[in-house]
């Protein structure tokens, strides 16, 4: 694949594959997962999250998304359709790799000591 036809944060830093993306469980009363750049050194530091419910002690994914100046950047970079596939073809593999048995866990061990 040439470096035309991969993800880019507006950082510079190219995104290959799904799981060089970093993923960061930090806002647990908001049930989100912040979807972080590689690229320590990013100024936008966040692309996306992934939001979900809890179901006993289950989480359940609820919503996936990029936000929007990484959506644009790309979109403008590699077209619309082209970055929307691979956008979405990004968030499904970030979703599916998330430990939800281990969010699940980290969340109901939080709200048990409010």
């Amino acid at each position: 694949m040439e470096s035309v036809n991969k993800i880019q944060c507006p950082c510079g830093t190219f995104i290959e594959d799904p799981g060089d993306y970093k993923v960061l469980y930090l806002k647990h009363e908001m049930k989100e997962i912040d979807i972080l750049c590689p690229n320590d050194a990013c100024y936008l530091r966040e692309l996306g999250y992934v939001k979900f419910d809890m179901e006993g002690e289950k989480a359940k994914f609820k919503e996936a998304s990029f936000y929007p100046p990484f959506v644009t950047w790309n979109s403008g970079r590699l077209g619309f359709e082209t970055a929307d596939k691979i956008l979405k073809e990004h968030l499904k593999a970030i979703v599916k790799n998330i430990d939800w048995e281990r969010i699940g866990k980290a969340t109901e061990s939080e709200s048990e000591s409010q």
